[in-house]
């Protein structure tokens, strides 16, 4: 039996790996062999990628080695291997968005974010599972990958985007694309134990990427670390963020209600440890008051499922509701015969609660509350529509605020934790440079020995 690769990044950050390429320690094509072994052994357990790409990922590699040996430098992610939810549209690989139904035909070109990856000289691996278009974590007419945070037990990794969390925490590429509407980047980040980034809204044009909700989706990324977070930030956008602001300049809000009630009893005690941990780091922690967060659920429910059902065709949708998975189907039935003026008044209560809510958070430089209330449960516990229904609300509850607040977030990995726990940071949107900072404060001091 052949050893299972290393995972390359394991020792290392995307930074690191970059200088140690352009010195010749390392090559691409070594890289992406590694990462495409790991997957062959580990993917039909872990079920994290629905597509994978190895003659086109091998091509690109040897690209990228060429031009290495020439003294061409294209960025910090030359050279890279990537992984790519299934809703982004890519050149030669399929795009179904985790549905039975043909939607070829919504998203026909690449779009800015991957073409930037491909400029960048960036290996892209293959395509990783989604729910349905995105609604939600759990789908019963696709099998939901296995988190690789329990070897025995099949636990959720969360969604939409759980193939691109599974895939950066079993360690098959070294980072990968999501997309977040309510929290598909936070939330199964949280789950998995790795580091989510939900970019804001208006970072970069939506195009090539299946559309969930215009008013409310936002591409993101997973990463081991925050500081893998600030290398492809910075490698995108062209930015240079600071990752090293003291901890003790810093006002984190607190934001109630909502986000600190019914946590598992696990979340609840890894919340209060790390709070301690910022406190003393020199962190200035105060209650902040929003009382928007007892609009956000109704607002994301009478927009979501209404703009996609847009997007499709109404008449499409109605005529394959047998097609969909059961948790589409109820989303869909809920709302396929609402008055579109409802639509409408949401999108407009949206952007009242937005504005009202980036005012509120000039009071400090980021809030910080749990990512999501609850630990990995295992998959069985959630056999039924209604159990899974009644999970993804709960599981998404702290997030999907951040969707209608228009916020930027990202959620970092607890330590010490039997199961996996993330704290979501927040920041108005279009502070992404700002968030990141903070978040590698943070990480910084929950890593170091006190």
């Amino acid at each position: 039996m052949t050893a299972l690769s290393e995972n390359p990044f394991a020792r290392t950050s995307i930074a690191e790996y970059g200088m140690r390429l352009r010195r010749g320690e390392c090559s691409a094509a070594a890289a992406t062999d590694a990462f495409l072994q790991r997957i062959e052994a580990l993917n039909p357990k872990l079920g994290a990628f629905i597509f994978v790409a190895p003659e086109q990922a091998r091509a690109a590699a040897r690209e990228v080695d060429t031009l290495v040996r020439a003294g061409t430098d294209l960025g910090p992610l030359m050279g890279v291997p990537v992984a790519v939810k299934d809703l982004f549209h890519i050149e030669g690989m399929p795009l179904t968005a985790g549905s039975r139904l043909d939607v070829s035909d919504i998203v026909r070109t690449e779009g800015p974010i991957i073409t930037a990856l491909k400029r960048s000289g960036a290996i892209i691996l293959g395509k990783t599972w989604t729910s349905e278009f995105a609604l939600g974590g759990i789908n019963f007419i696709q099998r939901v990958p296995w988190n690789p945070c329990d070897a025995q037990v099949h636990r959720t990794p969360g969604g939409s985007s759980g193939g691109s969390a599974v895939a950066t925490a079993a360690g098959l590429c070294a980072f990968a694309l999501g997309s977040d509407t309510g929290g598909s980047v936070r939330m199964p980040a949280a789950l998995c134990g790795v580091f989510g980034h939900k970019f804001s809204a208006a970072a970069f044009p939506l195009e090539g990427i299946f559309p969930l909700s215009p008013t409310l989706d936002s591409p993101g990324v997973f990463t081991a670390t925050a500081r893998d977070a600030v290398t492809v930030w910075n490698a995108l956008t062209a930015a240079d963020i600071r990752a090293d602001r003291p901890l003790n300049a810093l006002r984190l809000g607190k934001p109630a209600p909502l986000f600190y009630e019914e946590l598992d009893p696990e979340v609840a005690r890894a919340l209060d440890a790390a709070l301690k941990r910022l406190e003393r780091a020199g962190a200035t922690i105060v209650a902040v008051k929003v009382p928007e967060v007892g609009e956000f659920e109704a607002v994301f429910g009478r927009i979501v499922p209404v703009e996609l059902i847009d997007i499709l065709g109404r008449e499409r949708v109605r005529h394959n509701l047998d097609v969909f998975d059961p948790v589409t189907r109820a989303r869909f039935s809920a709302v396929l015969d609402a008055p579109t003026e409802d639509c409408k008044a949401a999108r407009a209560r949206q952007a009242a609660l937005r504005d009202a809510v980036h005012a509120r958070m000039g009071e400090c430089d980021a809030w910080i509350t749990p990512t999501t209330p609850l630990v990995p449960g295992p998959l069985a516990s959630y056999g039924t529509l209604e159990a899974a229904l009644a999970w993804n609300r709960r599981a998404l509850r702290n997030t999907r605020p951040g969707n209608v607040f228009d916020q930027c977030g990202v959620s970092l990995p607890l330590p010490g934790t039997a199961l996996p726990v993330g704290l979501q940071v927040l920041c108005p949107a279009m502070a992404d440079r700002n968030l990141l900072s903070i978040a590698c404060a943070i990480e910084a001091a929950l890593s170091s020995p006190e």
